[in-house]
C-alpha cells in the first residue's frame, strides 16, 4: 500500500513539504515541514473561513513586521504564500514546544521570572513599534528544548480571531471563562493594555498552573511564598479597567525594583529603527565619534575641521585629555573650538605636523573620556529611577496594608 501523499506549500522562492501536523486550532493548522534543502521549519496554514481579503489586509502590517525579525524574542516569519484555494500560510522556525506544554509539565519556580522576562521583552518590543498582539496565550509562546530561546508567535492573528470571541460580560463568557486571557474590553478595543491583561494571567498560571485569578482562587503566595509580591503585580496587570492597568514597561520597572536585576527595560532608537536595552547609552556621539576630516594652515594658524560639531562635554574632555604637550607649551587646552572648526596659533619654529599628530591623539582620548562619562551618567540616572520606584512601591504597599485594616 502506498504512502499517504504529503502536503506541499509553494512560494515564489521555495517549497515546503509537511511531515506531520503539529496541531490545529480555530485560526488554522501548524505543520512540521522541511524546505528544499531539508531544513526543518514550521508552516501555519490559516483557516480560510477566517482569512478573507479584509482580514488579510488588516494583518499584513503585522506579518511584515515579523518578517523583519525586529527582536530576538519575536518569532520571525521566513516566507509566506497562498496554498491553492485553501488559504494563506506562513513559514517560521520550528520550536520544540509551547509555554502551554511547559506549564503542564511544571516550571521550576526559580526559572519562572527569567522565562517571563523574555516574553516581556518580545511584547515590549512590539509595543515600542506600536504593534499589539491581541491574542497572547501560552500556546502562542514558543520555547526551545532547553527554554533558553523564547519567542512570541502569531502576531496578526487577532484579526482572524475576532469573530470567535465574545465580550467577557456576555452570557457565554460567564462562569468558566473559555477565553481567560481575553481582556474585558475586547473585542471592542484591542490595545497594548489587553496584552498586559493576558500577560498577567500567564504569569499567575506559570506559578499556580491555573488561569483563575478571582477571589478565593489559588494565589502565587500559596505555592511560592518568596514570590508573594507578584500577586499584587498580577492584580494590577489584570485590572478590569484598562486605564488602571500597568504597561509592560511599568511591569518591568516593578520587577526590577524587587531585585530582579536580570530584567532590563528597552527603548526604540527611532533613527536606526531598532530596539536598544535601557543599559545601552543612546548617544549619537558613541555611535559616530568625533573625528578629523581635514586640515589647513593659514597665517601661522593650524585649522582642524571635524566631522561634526562636538558638544560642550566633549570639548571639556578634549581640553583635559592629556598632560600638556611640552613642545613650547602646546597642550590640548590651547585649541579653540567654533562649531566643527578647531584652531591653534602656531609660533614659528614649531612643527605643525607634530601638533597635528598630538591633536589626533587628543581626539581619540576625548572620545574615550566622553564615552566613559556618558555611561557613568546613564548608570547614575538608572539607579536614581530604580530607587524612586522602590520607594513608590514601598509607599503603595504601606497604604494598602493600612487600608486593609481600617474599618468604618
Amino acid at each position: 500500500m502506498g504512502s499517504r501523499r504529503k502536503t506541499v506549500f509553494r512560494t515564489a522562492f521555495d517549497t515546503y513539504t509537511a511531515q506531520a501536523e503539529l496541531g490545529k486550532g480555530p485560526s488554522g493548522a501548524v505543520f512540521d515541514a522541511v524546505d528544499d534543502c531539508g531544513q526543518p521549519c514550521a508552516v501555519k496554514l490559516l483557516n480560510p473561513a477566517l482569512t478573507g481579503p479584509s482580514a488579510l489586509k488588516r494583518a499584513a502590517d503585522e506579518l511584515r513586521f515579523c518578517s523583519r525579525r525586529p527582536h530576538k524574542n519575536i518569532l520571525p516569519i521566513l516566507d509566506r504564500g497562498l496554498h491553492g484555494t485553501k488559504g494563506a500560510f506562513y513559514v517560521a522556525p520550528l520550536y520544540a514546544r509551547s509555554l502551554r506544554e511547559a506549564i503542564d509539565e511544571g516550571i521550576p519556580q526559580e526559572n519562572v521570572l527569567r522565562l517571563f522576562g523574555q516574553i516581556l521583552d518580545g511584547v515590549e518590543a512590539a509595543h515600542l513599534y506600536e504593534i499589539c498582539h491581541g491574542d497572547l496565550k501560552p500556546e502562542n509562546i514558543l520555547l526551545s528544548e532547553d527554554a533558553r530561546d523564547v519567542v512570541v508567535a502569531d502576531f496578526g492573528m487577532k484579526h482572524f480571531l475576532r469573530t470567535e470571541r465574545q465580550p467577557a460580560d456576555t452570557p457565554q463568557a460567564q462562569g468558566a471563562n473559555p477565553f481567560p486571557y481575553v481582556a474585558p474590553e475586547e473585542p471592542h478595543e484591542v490595545t497594548g493594555k489587553a496584552d498586559v491583561f493576558a500577560l498577567g494571567i500567564m504569569l499567575h498560571e506559570m506559578f499556580t498552573r491555573t488561569s483563575a485569578t478571582g477571589p478565593g482562587d489559588l494565589e502565587i503566595a500559596d505555592v511560592a511564598p518568596e514570590f508573594a509580591y507578584l500577586d499584587w503585580t498580577v492584580k494590577r496587570m489584570t485590572h478590569p479597567d484598562p486605564k488602571q492597568r500597568l504597561t509592560v514597561t511599568e511591569v518591568k520597572r516593578e520587577l526590577i525594583a524587587r531585585g530582579n536585576e536580570f530584567l532590563c527595560l528597552q527603548r526604540l532608537n527611532v533613527l536606526k529603527n531598532e530596539i536598544l536595552l535601557e543599559t545601552e547609552v543612546d548617544d549619537p556621539l558613541l555611535r559616530d565619534p568625533v573625528g578629523l576630516q581635514s586640515v589647513d594652515f593659514r597665517a601661522d594658524t593650524l585649522y582642524l575641521t571635524l566631522n561634526q560639531a562636538p558638544p560642550a562635554d566633549w570639548v571639556a574632555a578634549f581640553h583635559g585629555s592629556g598632560r600638556p604637550f611640552h613642545l613650547n607649551g602646546y597642550g590640548p587646552e590651547r585649541f579653540v573650538f567654533m562649531g566643527r572648526l578647531a584652531h591653534l596659533r602656531v609660533a614659528r619654529g614649531v612643527d605643525p605636523q607634530q601638533l597635528l599628530d598630538q591633536a589626533k591623539a587628543y581626539v581619540t582620548a576625548a572620545n574615550q573620556a566622553y564615552a566613559e562619562g556618558a555611561r557613568a551618567r546613564h548608570r547614575a540616572h538608572l539607579e536614581q529611577e530604580r530607587e524612586l520606584k522602590r520607594a513608590q512601591i514601598a509607599m503603595e504597599e504601606r497604604r494598602h496594608e493600612v487600608l486593609s485594616r481600617l474599618r468604618l
